[in-house]
């Protein structure tokens, strides 16, 4: 009987969460029953809408396709194919349907496309001579109806791994809304999980454990339950920020995931919150201020600030006082709680009690550098250099650092230390380095690199003027003036016999070839096939460049020829004599 009881009341608590959460989505502007799945069976995800990625929020669903290329893609409803993009890196090949109730699904790292759209995209890279495509289409273009066949899964672009990137965004600002408020509820018992507390203080004088440095804290997660070791005492004075690194599992799954929300609140009073509903591609890069970035860079962890920078223009933060940053200076214990959860609702809360104190132990620096309006223009000028830091380019006020050591063998500058690597950039800056002995010949060659710890160069480009290199970049570090004066290396991806004259291609599908290039990398390309251009295609994780043949492909003996350039304008040919029979 009791058993009996228990188990009704069970039910009863489930059907009214039901009821509750229905009612919750009835009062957002989203239909939860227009959509369809893009894909056949049970949708898995290998990553969700606003998981923290390298210089942005993932602005969609990666869908599982059990790690096969070819899974069949539907259109999630009626609608119109408005833009086709196809670029090498980015979301690869991807297909763009808008919808009459105002949102438009977005379908990324595709293999290829249906016929009709396909056929369509081939004759516009034709038309333009080009592989990399971005257009616009009309409504009466391409006509979609709800669950037809529409492309192929692949693993195209930027993509780690086949699988589907799906998006639904609002037609009229393109903001990507996240997809679980269209009714797409995943299977999710799970709460999210929590494996990293930091504790930071906020200015000079702010300490955490007498000490003006981060603190940081790992929990002990025990039958659901996060506790500390005793020795995780924790006294803070001055102001403090408080942070979280979380994530979030789906039944049945590995992947850890982004979470939906995450609130602060202190004596039970919320003084942060913020939620991941929708965001702007445009702000997306501000991913970088919501973390700690420094951390990141160090040490790889996700660390989430549960304060605000004072460039941060996301616009995911609710009711946070104070920018979420809290003043400790009287004499007492501290409840600070942390509620994350999952777009389900499932929730995780953890506790830490700290120690506020009178006592001031950090004591001001004397001669402290001024600290740079990080919402203002700044440039620095030095004798073999000038750094233009443009407004709102940094997420806080700042310390401008700048030496300059010993030219590196092999350079025509000095090498230049700007700033540090942990150190993150909203937008590009400007940096303008003199050169040291370039000949003149040789300055169309010349670029700005910059050189890790281990000595490896990176390409940040840049142009000669009267004997200086300009060029943009969004990370600092240590930089110096190189040249590019290399060709890109190109080689057969297919089999020959080295006397051959003429290669039989007859069995072959393609024809393709093996690209690297030593710096500045592939800027243009451009084959043909006894000199008309044919789209070849170029798969930058495998450094090929291939074109598929067709059936209008005749028979016989046809040269193939391409011509590939970098961005210091150094080319290099390739030309093969092949029969088909």
């Amino acid at each position: 009987m009791l058993f009996f009881v228990f188990t009704m009341r069970k039910q009863l608590f489930i059907f009214l969460l039901s009821v509750c959460w229905k009612s919750l989505l009835s009062q957002t502007p989203y239909p939860t029953d227009y959509f369809r799945s893009p894909m056949d069976g049970s949708m898995e995800l290998s990553g969700n809408f606003g998981e923290i990625r390298p210089n942005h929020f993932h602005a969609g669903f990666d869908l599982k396709t059990d790690g096969k290329e070819n899974v069949p893609i539907f259109a999630a409803a009626d609608g119109y194919v408005s833009r086709i993009k196809i670029s090498t890196g980015g979301y690869g090949k991807a297909l763009y349907i808008t919808h009459p109730n105002g949102f438009t699904s977005v379908y990324a790292h595709l293999n290829c496309f249906d016929i009709d759209i396909e056929a369509f995209t081939k004759k516009m890279q034709y038309k333009l001579e080009t592989f990399e495509l971005d257009t616009i289409l009309s409504p009466t273009h391409l006509p979609i109806k709800k669950g037809e066949l529409i492309a192929l899964s692949g693993n195209t672009g930027g993509s780690q791994g086949p699988h589907l990137h799906f998006e639904i965004r609002d037609s009229k600002t393109e903001m990507p809304v996240n997809p679980y408020y269209f009714g797409y509820l995943i299977n999710d018992t799970i709460k999210p999980r929590v494996t990293k507390l930091a504790i930071y203080p906020l200015n000079e004088t702010a300490s955490v454990n007498k000490k003006n440095t981060p603190k940081q804290l790992t929990p002990i997660y025990k039958k659901g339950v996060y506790s500390f070791f005793k020795t995780d005492s924790i006294t803070v004075n001055g102001t403090i920020g408080f942070g979280i690194e979380c994530f979030d599992l789906e039944t049945k799954s590995t992947n850890p995931n982004g979470v939906f929300s995450i609130e602060l609140l202190v004596d039970g009073k919320r003084v942060y919150y913020h939620e991941l509903e929708k965001f702007t591609f445009e702000y997306s890069r501000f991913v970088n201020a919501h973390i700690d970035y420094a951390e990141k860079q160090t040490h790889g962890s996700k660390i989430q600030k549960c304060f605000l920078s004072k460039n941060n223009q996301l616009g995911i933060y609710k009711d946070v006082i104070d920018d979420g940053k809290i003043t400790f200076n009287v004499d007492t214990t501290h409840l600070v709680t942390f509620l994350v959860k999952d777009y389900i609702g499932n929730t995780t809360e953890i506790n830490l009690k700290v120690k506020s104190t009178t006592q001031t132990i950090a004591k001001p620096l004397k001669n402290t550098p001024t600290l740079n309006n990080c919402i203002e223009t700044k440039s620095f000028k030095y004798p073999e250099a000038t750094i233009t830091v443009p407004a709102n380019a940094a997420y806080d006020d700042y310390i401008f650092s700048y030496m300059k050591s010993i030219q590196p063998k092999g350079f025509y500058s000095n090498l230049h230390k700007i700033m540090n690597t942990k150190n993150a950039l909203q937008k590009s800056v400007s940096i303008r380095l003199k050169t040291i002995n370039l000949p003149d010949s040789l300055t169309s060659k010349a670029c700005i690199v910059s050189i890790n710890d281990k000595g490896k160069r990176t390409y940040v480009g840049g142009e000669y003027t009267d004997g200086w290199i300009e060029a943009k970049t969004k990370t600092w570090g240590d930089f110096a003036i190189t040249i590019d004066t290399i060709s890109p290396k190109l080689k057969p991806a297919f089999k020959f016999h080295k006397d051959s004259l003429i290669v039989d291609l007859t069995k072959e599908k393609q024809i393709g070839i093996i690209v690297n290039d030593n710096l500045s990398g592939i800027k243009s390309y451009r084959a043909t096939i006894d000199g008309k251009w044919v789209l070849c295609e170029y798969e930058t994780k495998k450094d090929l460049l291939f074109y598929t043949f067709d059936e209008e492909d005749q028979n016989g003996v046809h040269t193939f020829n391409i011509i590939v350039e970098d961005d210091k304008h150094n080319s290099a040919t390739y030309t093969v004599m092949f029969k088909k029979e």
